[in-house]
């Protein structure tokens, strides 16, 4: 029994099934694309879903199966039973990715008032680009996950805008008129720090240490004191004081 089962769960049945679902997209794909097969076929498919054309979710199921297929190849030696499932739902999880992703790309085309139906300004297909979408997405699914996030992000938390920094201390205060001192500068809100001045002038290097700690190298200077200013993608501030000796 035990030999059994490891003979449904092992790469070559699962790559006999993935050969099969090629097979069978491949003969769909003969009998729509081909118009004397279709006709004499009587495969009657509608050239649409509503905005969708008929060959997204059969682009997105051919890119998930070839991506089954590399992956039987690429671990045939360090095989994983528990992934059989994945692998038998190639087809299904391929069509259905490429539908929601070009549903999205169609919806950020309309979103600044452009047509998402594509014009055939030459020989190729006219939905050629959102096959390539689908393909693209049913062979590579992190790229639809990053895509969902970014959807999320847009939509969800469009008003979210970091704190400007905050500097509360500066150590050590003082350093020599050459420059070149290390300084910690501590305060909150440092992530995404593109510049740190002394004065009028840039340090000569700076490190973000983490959000609450910048370690910066100071220009050279004229004795006395000078301001410290920290600028990030939320605003700049300036607070304390380095004294040049």
């Amino acid at each position: 029994m035990a030999d059994q089962k490891s003979h449904f769960t092992g790469p070559g049945f699962v790559l006999l099934v993935e050969v099969f679902y090629m097979l069978v997209l491949l003969a769909v794909g003969l009998m729509y694309f081909i118009p004397s097969l279709r006709t004499s076929l009587l495969l009657f498919l509608p050239n649409s879903f509503g905005p969708l054309s008929v060959g997204v979710p059969w682009f997105g199921a051919l890119g998930a199966v070839i991506l089954s297929l590399s992956g039987i190849v690429d671990h045939r030696k360090d095989w994983d039973p528990s992934l059989i499932f994945w692998h038998f739902t190639r087809p299904l999880i391929g069509a259905s990715l490429a539908i929601i992703s070009v549903l999205i790309f169609q919806a950020g085309i309309l979103a600044v008032a452009s047509s998402p139906i594509p014009s055939n300004g030459g020989s190729f297909p006219p939905n050629l680009l959102y096959y390539l979408i689908a393909f693209v997405v049913g062979y590579r699914e992190r790229i639809f996950r990053d895509l969902i996030k970014r959807l999320a992000d847009i939509i969800l938390t469009p008003g979210l805008v970091a704190p400007p920094p905050v500097i509360r201390a500066i150590n050590p205060p003082r350093g020599g008129v050459t420059g070149n001192d290390k300084v910690a500068i501590t305060g909150s809100g440092f992530t995404g720090t593109t510049n740190v001045k002394f004065g009028p002038t840039s340090a000569l290097h700076f490190l973000v240490d983490s959000d609450s700690q910048i370690t910066a190298t100071t220009p050279p200077g004229a004795a006395g004191p000078l301001s410290v200013s920290v600028t990030t993608k939320s605003g700049s501030v300036t607070g304390g004081e380095f004294t040049y000796t």
